[in-house]
Order: structure tokens, then sequence, then C-alpha cells
């Protein structure tokens, strides 16, 4: 969007620069753009800080999830002139052009800023309903990276949104928040043409891909779009590609059509093999009977599958953590992504977990849903256990009974080093780096896996867990 109006715009990443604090420095940019999610609110303060004495015109904006339900961050001295809320596209250029005609920014919408002393957020704008309307996105900027332009997967988005509005997740107040009510909607998917027209503007500068991983909330968002999709991108792309769906609108006739279309793997949320729980804790819609049978029809058509699971919500005892064990085992998954749950105040239950005491909110974790649980529980220990050994409980054999007495040892780095092992396994499988290449980006990434800390100081409060998480005026993914 900037380049388009004739602004120069790149992009730093600190693992892949040797001196990431210079590169930046000497690049003099006018504006710094800064990405974070709650928990690595603060990644940057310390580079801000040594940039303003460089650089003393630059200003700095904050966007992502985090300042997109948290104007807070703005009281940090000397570190952000501006936040950005929710969709970023024609706000950016609205903030850079004045930023660059010295005009006020206090009637640009998503925009935030400090007003006599307090943080203030502007309405925001609707919702970006064409996304065929905007440039392609600029992949250049990431790819001149050598490390990630030797990908064999490209990563890939095709909609925004999310049909489902669970409890644990932030989605449901985002569509409170973004969206007008006025005609305007949440969920929004780019044509297929559109589409197919972006991937072959990157393959014909980045040949090398050879699979397609799109990361969107569910491929099967728009009814019938799966069919038009299984007729063009075979012809106009071809490659294989990995998705998640959504299985309580996924039926055999989409199945047919992923298939059709070169899938060869999907993703899904089971979360809880406790019925009650999905149904009526974390709102997810799908009952058992979906549950079960999805996977069959998915084996029939040979596509392969993987769950997604949660560990630790207040609304589950141990037992139905085992449950989600034997449901996993029942249905046979390629694989199991599971995560620590973490109570937003942003989201539903998150909030209600606040309300009444369920959060260590003196336990400051970070931004990983990987390493450990702030919740307040007898079996903590138990939970956090069971997180890293649960691959071994579904897929080893004998692994199950092994597990249940395993989770009762003290916690230690060999269950973190299993959990590690199965976390780099499967994403290794997912991102297409391979093996080597994804051991090479996890341990350049190490702390972002595992890491306990959330990396910085707040000095518009402590450092307890509360102070970099939402303050209940949002959400955050």
């Amino acid at each position: 969007m900037l380049k388009q109006r004739d602004h120069e715009a790149d992009c730093f990443i600190t693992s892949e620069e040797k001196n990431f604090e210079k590169a930046v420095q000497d690049y003099a940019p006018d504006v710094v753009g800064i990405y974070a999610s709650t928990g690595q609110e603060t990644w940057c303060l310390e580079h801000v800080r040594n940039w303003r004495k460089a650089l003393p015109h630059t200003k700095y904006v904050m966007g992502g999830p985090h300042p997109s339900f948290d104007k807070e961050i703005l009281r940090e001295d000397g570190y952000v002139d501006a936040i950005v809320k929710a969709e970023a596209e024609h706000t950016i250029i609205d903030l850079v052009e004045a930023w660059a005609a010295s005009r006020p920014i206090d009637l640009i919408p998503n925009v935030g800023f400090m007003e006599a002393g307090e943080p203030v957020q502007n309405l925001i704008r609707p919702a970006i309903q064409d996304l065929d309307s905007l440039p392609f996105p600029d992949v250049d900027v990431f790819y001149k990276y050598p490390f990630l332009a030797k990908k064999r997967v490209m990563q890939v988005h095709a909609s925004r949104g999310c049909q489902n509005s669970c409890t644990y997740c932030s989605v449901g107040l985002m569509k409170e928040e973004w969206v007008s009510g006025k005609g305007d909607k949440f969920n929004r998917v780019k044509s297929v043409d559109y589409l197919c027209e972006e991937m072959n503007d990157i393959l014909a500068r980045y040949p090398g891909f050879r699979m397609v991983n799109f990361g969107d909330a569910a491929l099967n968002m728009q009814r019938g779009w799966l069919e038009e999709f299984a007729e063009k991108w075979p012809k106009k792309v071809g490659l294989p590609y990995a998705c998640n769906v959504n299985i309580n609108f996924l039926n055999e006739n989409d199945i047919i059509n992923l298939k059709r279309s070169g899938c060869v793997s999907v993703q899904f949320g089971l979360e809880s093999g406790n019925e009650d729980v999905r149904l009526r804790v974390y709102k997810k819609g799908y009952t058992d009977k979906i549950v079960y049978s999805i996977p069959q029809l998915l084996r029939k058509h040979n596509i392969s599958y993987r769950t997604n699971n949660i560990m630790g919500s207040p609304a589950e005892s141990l037992d139905d953590m085992y449950q989600t064990v034997r449901q996993n085992r029942e249905i046979k998954p390629a694989g199991c992504t599971v995560l620590i749950y973490r109570p937003f105040k942003s989201s539903a239950l998150g909030r209600v977990d606040f309300e009444q005491g369920r959060v260590d909110i003196g336990k400051d974790i970070g931004p990983s849903i990987h390493s450990d649980s702030q919740m307040v529980r007898d079996d903590l220990k138990e939970v956090i256990n069971l997180q890293r050994l649960f691959n071994i409980a579904v897929f080893m054999p004998g692994g199950f009974p092994l597990v249940k007495k395993l989770v009762k040892l003290p916690n230690n780095p060999a269950f973190d080093g299993v959990g590690l092992a199965f976390l780099w396994y499967q994403h290794a499988v997912v991102s297409g780096f391979g093996m080597l290449d994804d051991f090479k980006l996890g341990m350049r990434n190490l702390s972002q896996i595992f890491g306990r800390k959330s990396g910085g100081t707040h000095e518009y409060g402590t450092t307890r867990l509360q102070d970099t998480m939402d303050i209940g005026t949002g959400a955050d993914i």
C-alpha cells in the first residue's frame, strides 16, 4: 500500500539481521512500524529508545493484535507515537502522509494517540469488504532474506475472518468492534481469480516453492467457493496445499473439491474431547458426531488431517483432558498441535477467569502458549506435563497409560524436550522448511517457544502478567 503511493518501504526481521538495530538505523526511516501480539508489546522498546537518539525525526507506530485492543501501550514513555487498531491498509497511508505534512492525526480512523496525558482511540473505519481491491502482499520484503526465500512452502491467506466466535478466542469481540453492522461483513474471501494471480505473481519471481500452506481460519469460509477453486487452482497454479478447515461447515462435496484442487492435508480445532465443554463452554458448535464423521470422509478421500487441542482451561478437569487424548486416538489424526490455555481479558472465557480469581496475575509467562500456564489449579503440574507428552499418549503403543503415570512427576527439561521435539517435527512438516532448516529456525526463535519472560519492563506499571495482557477493552488473537 505504501509503495503504491510512491513511498519507500522495507522490512527488517530480527533473526535475519546480523545487527538488527544498526540495519534499521542505516535505513534511516521517517516512520517505523512495529508488530506486537500480547506479551510481546515491549520487544522493540530498547531499540526504539536508541533509534530516537540517532534519528530524532522518526515517528513510531505499533500495529497488530496487542495495540488493537490495549491502548495503554501508549503510556510507555519514549516508545510509540501512535497505534493502529484493526485493519491498517488505508490507515497507514493516512498516518504516514499526515506526519509527512505535519498535520494532526487526531481524526484519522483506527489511530490511537496520547492526548492531555491519556490514551485516546479513534473510531474504527469499516472493514475492507473487497479484498480484491488491495494490491498483492509485498512478499519481496521477506524473501530478500535467503533463509526465507529458500522455503519449499509458500505461506498465504485467501480470506479474513472466522465462522465461529469461540469463547477462548477474540473473534467474537472483533466482530463487535470492527464491523459497523450496516452491511459490512467480518468474513471476507478473495476471489479465486485474484488468489491465483497473486500466487503466480509470487512464483514468477520465486519459482522454488513446491507447496502452499493457507493460514486462514478455514479455507471453507464461503459456501460454493471451493467448487470454483477446484476448477481453477489446478489449471492456473497447480501446487498442492495444506489448509485449516471448519468441520462444522464441511460436507463431503467440500472434501471432494479439496481433493480435486490439490489439498493434501487439513487441520481443524478439536480443542476438547468432552462434547459438553466443546459445545456449552467453548461454543465450538460441533458435536461428537461431526468429530467422528468428518475424519472418516477425509480418510475416504485420502486427505491427511491434524488436530488442534487446548490443555488447562478452567472448563476442564484432568479427566476431561484425558478424554481429549482418547478422542484423538480414536479419530487417528496424522498429528496433534497442543497449546496451553491462556485467559485473555479480551475473550469471553478469559474475562470470567479474571472476574472469578482463577488467574495467577503475578505470574508472567511471556507470549508463548506452549510454555506454561497462569491458571490457578491444583493439578497445574499434571496439565503442563500432559501438554508436553500428549503426542506420546496419542501415537505411541502403550503410551497413554505410561503418560498418565509420567504426568505425576515434577515438570522437568526432559518433558520440555519431548514437547519441543513434536512441535519441531510437526512445524517442519507443515512449514516445508525441512527438518534441518526448521531446527535452525527453532534455534533462532527458541525464546518464543519456551520463553518464560515477556522481554521488557513497563514504565507504566510492573512486569506482572496483568500488565502484559489486554485490559478488557477488546480482544487479542
